[in-house]
């Protein structure tokens, strides 16, 4: 007696939402090869992000999340924590991604680990946000959500460092409040314009 299997259509560009973040369309129906290109590009500019920052104890400020939230609406969910993974990845193996430069296991598990895992769940999340179109004010209701999750979890990283939670409030989630809201706004209003000037692709 035959089994009858379903087999999913395979995802190509025409089958694929017209309305789904233009990363994700561009890879659709494309070689594997482009695909970790375009993740490897992704980690590299989020290393970059990590260097351009406000040095601060015992949390830097940088453009990481701007970075993050920007890639997450352009790739959507699956693609941006893809891109996460391998930042982290490369940072585990010495190469200096993280802010300042840092890297290796202990960067990865020390004041920031909070931070850093905050990071790949803001990632899936903003970028499984976005595959579906949203408005700007939605997109940065959502980044803030993210930066919410990323100073929530750094902040719970602090107090197993630190003396109490008063300090690592004051350490590690007030200076940021601030940054967190601009860059919001600011990821927003980028992926914004790059859909409209994308949607064509």
């Amino acid at each position: 007696m035959p089994v009858l299997c379903y087999q999913p259509p395979a995802m190509t560009s025409e089958t694929f939402d017209k309305r789904a973040p233009p990363l994700a369309r561009l890879l659709a129906d494309r070689p594997l090869i482009l695909r970790v290109g375009v993740v490897l590009l992704g980690s590299w500019l989020l290393a970059a992000s990590s260097w351009a920052q406000v040095p601060m104890v015992p949390v830097p400020m940088t453009l990481q999340t701007y970075a993050l939230f920007t890639i997450a609406g352009l790739a959507g969910g699956r693609l941006a924590l893809e891109i996460a993974i391998v930042w982290l990845a490369q940072a585990a193996i010495g190469l200096p991604v993280l802010a300042g430069g840092a890297s290796g296991i202990e960067a990865l598990t020390g004041p920031t680990m909070g931070y850093l895992a905050g990071m790949l769940g803001a990632a899936s999340l903003i970028g499984k946000f976005a595959e579906t179109p949203r408005s700007w004010w939605a997109l940065t209701l959502a980044c803030l959500g993210g930066h919410a999750l990323i100073l929530g979890l750094g902040f719970a990283g602090l107090v197993l460092d630190s003396p109490g939670f008063a300090s690592a409030f004051q350490g590690g989630v007030q200076p940021f409040l601030i940054g967190a809201v601009v860059k919001s706004l600011a990821a927003a209003l980028t992926v914004t314009l790059a859909q409209a000037r994308l949607k064509a692709i």
